[in-house]
């Protein structure tokens, strides 16, 4: 027998998992170049109000983050799923009737909280389906499903908007969702740890937050500002400029810089050179950052998205093991549910401060900033989190 062959990966309920997670976020990708068009032109409301609505779904999907975690470390985790899951999915049907912006508030706040415990439950599923010497290598792979979401999802979406309705749109995406929902019925439950109960257990606020990994989550945070930047406000920016047609194409383009540097990345995760993989893509949102300032044509546009893929795809999966490998067993949960947070809360922040950014100044000013302040939080990754985590770190 050969003990060093690495157990399979790729086993039919890691496979569903993550077909689950594909179509959870091609979904919500659909929307997500649209909806600032949706809420201008359907609902009349200004940039910065757009903006603020839009973040309201980040910013409800961050509130449930924690109890998210809790509830997975508690509680058979594909139940939950599929009842998270499920909400997703109706609320995009629901989007069909709340054609006023007050019923659209309402209807993006629940949606926020259902994909946020959706995405937190799935990916608690997906590590549980992967062993520990494949854990590291898992995470990028299962990671890769919301980035071929995103060079597909948004092309999607545009197309549908340009040629038929929001409708068709909004159930469009309920649909895909849909069939997202019925690939988690076929996945094996994962059985209930020991140590999991929560009558056994002392209730304290790091059954919510891992308060282990706070001195690493700094950067992750301000790289989630820039992101929150690009993501929902492409499809104006691009219109803004002139550069007709090119976000879909932008998307596409960030999230082949993506998947390439996940699958770059995988195995030296497993190897532990966790801190470096994040260095190394900082650097590349740096400059990816500073081009978007300087851009002036729809090739350098597409140069920067890659670029800019490049630096998430090293950075995203690498701090997610990093949390995981600072939780003890019985955390996984809330390890993941903390990974989510502090994204969400830079994606939420940087959505809001965008729009206000944009309102008063203009989108070089905006990257330029996010350039600016992912320096700073660089230099304090480096001379605080990496040793942190070298000397915290449980595996």
């Amino acid at each position: 027998m050969n003990t060093n062959k690495l157990p399979a990966l790729w086993t039919k309920d890691f496979i569903l998992v993550f077909v689950s997670n594909l179509l959870l976020f091609f979904s919500f990708y659909m929307l997500i170049p649209v909806l600032p068009l949706y809420l201008i032109e359907e609902m009349d409301t200004s940039g910065s109000l757009a903006g603020i609505v839009l973040a309201l779904y980040t910013i409800s999907a961050l509130c449930i983050r924690p109890f998210s975690g809790f509830l997975v470390d508690m509680f058979s985790r594909k139940p939950l799923y599929l009842i998270c899951y499920g909400a997703f999915c109706i609320t995009f049907a629901g989007y069909v009737v709340g054609t006023t912006l007050v019923l659209f508030t309402i209807l993006r706040i629940f949606h926020g909280l259902a994909f946020g415990m959706s995405t937190v439950s799935g990916s608690t599923v997906a590590i549980d389906k992967m062993t520990s010497e494949r854990r590291g290598e898992g995470i990028g792979y299962f990671g890769m499903a919301a980035n071929i979401a995103m060079a597909i999802g948004p092309v999607a979406g545009l197309w549908i908007h340009q040629n038929y309705s929001y409708d068709a749109l909004f159930l469009a995406a309920f649909f895909s969702s849909l069939i997202g929902f019925f690939t988690i019925v076929l996945i094996k439950p994962v059985n209930k740890e020991p140590a999991m109960p929560g009558s056994k257990q002392p209730m304290s606020l790091d059954r919510f937050i891992l308060l282990k990994a706070i001195p690493c989550v700094g950067l992750l945070f301000i790289a989630g500002l820039g992101y929150g930047s690009v993501l929902n406000y492409m499809g104006l920016y691009s219109e803004m400029a002139g550069y007709e047609n090119s976000a879909g194409i932008f998307f596409v383009v960030l999230a082949m810089g993506i998947l390439l540097a996940r699958l770059l990345s995988a195995k030296t995760i497993n190897k532990g050179k966790i801190a470096l993989l994040i260095k190394i893509g900082s650097v590349f949102l740096i400059l990816s950052f500073s081009l978007l300032a300087l851009c002036n044509n729809t090739i350098m546009l597409y140069v920067t998205a890659f670029l800019l893929g490049i630096g998430y795809g090293y950075i995203n999966p690498a701090f997610q093991a990093m949390l995981i490998n600072l939780a003890e067993h019985n955390q996984r949960g809330t390890a993941n549910a903390t990974y989510f947070t502090f994204w969400d809360l830079g994606i939420g922040l940087g959505t809001v401060i965008g729009g206000i950014v944009i309102s008063k100044l203009n989108f070089s000013w905006l990257y330029a900033i996010s350039s600016a302040i992912l320096v700073l939080g660089v230099i304090y990754f480096a001379v605080m989190s990496a040793p942190y985590f070298q000397k915290n770190k449980l595996r």
